[in-house]
């Protein structure tokens, strides 16, 4: 009887150790060359689009796009409104990603989270129209402003609310997500000490998120050189006053498809470089 035992147990054990490698087959030799297959022409359909447009437009039409007035004129205007909206994004973004997370009832913390965050995932041109109704003449603030001989649709003033309205919450949620990695022990071992709220933000926090701070800063920017569709609807397709890049390339769309693909090739460049020196000069944490 006993003999009998060992052998039905010996026999569930080779069973299971059968299973075991059959397993193991499935999901090493199907389901890995499988996910290689995948991400494969995932990468493919990302890297296939610029190296369409690049052949298309040249590599010596490119750089004579550069030459450009009218272009030149559009990057200088996108890099000083972005770089402004980028300042406003810090000044602003930073008090308000601690104050959300200083917030204690939970429920108001997460629903200022998700007012933050609506940005991120609204349509551009909604964003736009509620901008334009905002600070328009007959709008919330902009008839206070009209009031006293503001304007500020179709103005440089405009892109640069549009670029801070649609960029600034990328910031704020990497930065929150930072501050929430953060130990909470540190903030009292720091009131202890004698710091405050806002001396431990500035002389600790801060410097301790520092890589986070960047990354942030830098993918705000990114998304302030590439916005369109609020600016369009907001700021208008001005020459020399509201013609970012993305509305130039819109423009040559019209009428010369090559050019715009060169211009919009230049962009995609620029976005990548920007991607890189964040990879490059911010070290991975330990």
């Amino acid at each position: 009887m006993e003999n009998n035992e060992k052998v039905l147990q010996n026999s569930n054990n080779i069973s299971s150790h059968g299973d075991e490698k059959t397993k193991f087959y499935f999901f090493e030799k199907v389901l890995a060359p499988v996910f290689f297959i995948l991400a494969v022409i995932y990468l493919l359909m990302l890297i296939f689009p610029i190296l369409s447009m690049m052949k298309y437009s040249g590599g010596s039409y490119i750089i004579q796009t550069l030459y450009n007035s009218d272009n030149i004129k559009t990057v200088i205007l996108s890099f000083t409104t972005s770089l402004i909206a980028l300042i406003f994004t810090f000044i602003i973004g930073t008090p308000t990603a601690f104050w959300i997370h200083f917030v204690k009832n939970k429920n108001i913390s997460k629903i200022l989270d998700i007012f933050v965050e609506i940005p991120i995932v609204l349509p551009p041109a909604v964003a736009g129209i509620a901008l334009l109704l905002t600070f328009g003449k007959n709008g919330i603030i902009g008839s206070f402003l009209t009031s006293h001989g503001i304007n500020i649709i179709f103005t440089s003033t405009a892109v640069v609310i549009a670029q801070f309205f649609v960029s600034s919450a990328l910031y704020v949620r990497v930065l929150r997500d930072s501050i929430k990695s953060v130990p909470i022990e540190l903030f009292e071992v720091s009131y202890v000490l004698g710091a405050g709220k806002i001396e431990t933000i500035i002389k600790i926090m801060l410097p301790m998120l520092k890589k986070s701070v960047i990354s942030g800063l830098i993918l705000a920017w990114i998304r302030s050189l590439g916005e369109f569709g609020a600016t369009l609807m907001f700021a208008g397709n001005i020459i020399d006053k509201t013609r970012t890049i993305p509305l130039q390339i819109y423009t040559y769309m019209q009428d010369d498809i090559k050019m715009a693909t060169a211009f919009a090739t230049i962009l995609y460049i620029m976005t990548f470089v920007l991607l890189l020196v964040v990879r490059l000069s911010v070290k991975d944490d330990d």
